[in-house]
């Protein structure tokens, strides 16, 4: 494969990676032309004629037109390659028969991207709304805003909108920390409340900033359940590239996978989107991507982003989040994607390595000497203080388990006395909190006797 410069719709430059072959052609459909902001439908008068995506609980997902859609914008798919759902509100892709590795399943002309770049040119910069997600947030959060504002306008538009079949294809509901009520972050350890918490706060911070946006009719700004959902489409289905953000219809239907995904998006040499088996897909098997490094150990921060347990996640971050940061802690481990408790129980090193220079927090010549031996790969030295220091380390450990299973016991009494009606997601969380705390007991059956044998030595 041979990386290429690219030049996505909307202007989007990106480093990509071509592969040699593709079993399809690349056609190039023109979508329809996109009219001025100012010439969307009234939102008013398009809900009352059904005109625009319903977007009640229980609306029917059209995915057959959507595929219908697809085609004929140039979309094209693998003979084994399937949308299919479980339960009628959660689709995704499938292999439907047998996908050798190597195969191109997938291929989405760059032109039927929605992009964050291609929403500044097309709307003009929001100098207020910018200006106001600046002070609050930074300027990394623009690309999700412009790609929000995008989702509105094509929604307002109505079946005008060469998106349309998509958004009404989308999900209606969300499960992820934007969604979630107040009163749930109270029903979630630290880390997952601290996340969803974080998700809540850019969705308040899209809706604060699209006040100030002149071509938005009033109904759409004042109509919470709308904005909700598209920045959920925004943040649950776009893909981050190159400091923007991009959503590539069809490809927004591979779910996650942190135990290994069978296929890998691409871009030829027009930037449109090549998607290819990693692995052999025997039928019936789904059809996953890794939503990124960052999710790969972290079921948290997927459940706040997402909305969902991944209970293919072979790990989970330790949850130490007493620990005031430094330089020299972050460089032997101090990260959420290094600290780790597997689901077999074992216990990743940096746990115990933070541990340890903490405890040497009183003697600075040993504390630096075990730093050095961290950083230079000195495995003698680690080793030597390891062992003289174990009961300590192992101690900790356990109080540190102990506790958070406790904590994870309230979390579930305070759950159990609300209201499912007012709070529905309340199962989800209870089912977060049971998987990290299956993580948890495992561990604690490995470290019991270790720290039981430590404090006799």
């Amino acid at each position: 494969m041979a990386p290429r410069l690219t030049i996505l719709y909307g202007g989007l430059l990106l480093c990509t990676t071509t592969p040699t072959t593709t079993a399809f052609h690349n056609p190039t459909p023109n979508l329809p032309p996109i009219r001025h902001p100012n010439q969307q439908c009234s939102t008013t008068t398009a809900l009352k004629n059904g005109y625009c995506a319903d977007l009640s609980e229980y609306a029917n997902r059209d995915i057959n037109a959507m595929h219908e859609w697809a085609y004929n914008y140039g979309v094209q798919q693998a003979e084994g390659f399937s949308l299919t759902s479980y339960d009628g509100y959660d689709f995704f892709a499938m292999a439907g028969a047998d996908i050798p590795a190597g195969t191109c399943v997938l291929y989405v002309p760059s032109n039927l991207y929605l992009t964050s770049y291609g929403s500044k040119q097309e709307f003009g910069e929001q100098e207020e709304a910018e200006s106001l997600i600046g002070n609050l947030a930074g300027a990394d959060q623009f690309p999700l805003f412009y790609l929000f504002l995008k989702i509105l306008v094509e929604y307002e538009r109505g079946q005008d909108s060469s998106w349309f079949p998509w958004l009404n294809s989308l999900p209606r509901v969300f499960n992820n920390g934007a969604a979630l009520t107040p009163s749930c972050y109270d029903c979630l350890p630290p880390l997952a409340s601290k996340l969803s918490m974080a998700e809540r706060v850019k969705c308040i911070n899209c809706r604060q900033a699209l006040k100030t946006v002149d071509f938005i009719s009033d109904e759409i700004k004042n109509n919470e359940e709308l904005t909700k959902w598209a920045y959920n489409v925004v943040e649950t289905r776009s893909l981050d590239v190159g400091g923007e953000k991009i959503i590539i219809p069809m490809a927004d239907m591979f779910n996650h996978g942190s135990d290994g995904h069978e296929v890998e998006i691409s871009y030829d040499e027009e930037g449109s989107c090549v998607v290819y088996t990693t692995a052999d897909a025997p039928a019936g098997s789904p059809l996953r991507i890794s939503y990124g490094d960052y999710y790969l150990t972290n079921p948290s921060a997927t459940f706040a982003k997402y909305g969902f347990v991944d209970e293919t996640c072979p790990s989970t971050f330790c949850k130490m989040m007493d620990i005031i940061p430094s330089t020299e802690l972050r460089d032997i481990g101090l990260s959420f994607s290094r600290m780790l408790f597997y689901n077999n129980g074992e216990v990743s090193d940096e746990v115990y390595d933070v541990l340890l220079y903490q405890i040497l927090s009183s003697n600075w010549q040993s504390q630096k000497e075990f730093y050095n031996a961290c950083m230079n790969g000195d495995t003698a030295t680690k080793s030597a203080f390891q062992q003289q220091y174990l009961g300590e380390v192992m101690t900790r450990l356990k109080t540190h388990v102990d506790g958070f299973l406790n904590n994870l016991d309230e979390l579930s009494v305070k759950a159990s006395e609300k209201d499912l009606e007012k709070h529905p997601r309340l199962p989800l969380i209870v089912a977060h909190n049971d998987f990290v705390r299956e993580t948890f007991l495992r561990v604690k059956e490995q470290i019991d006797p270790i720290a039981a044998q430590a404090m006799y030595r």
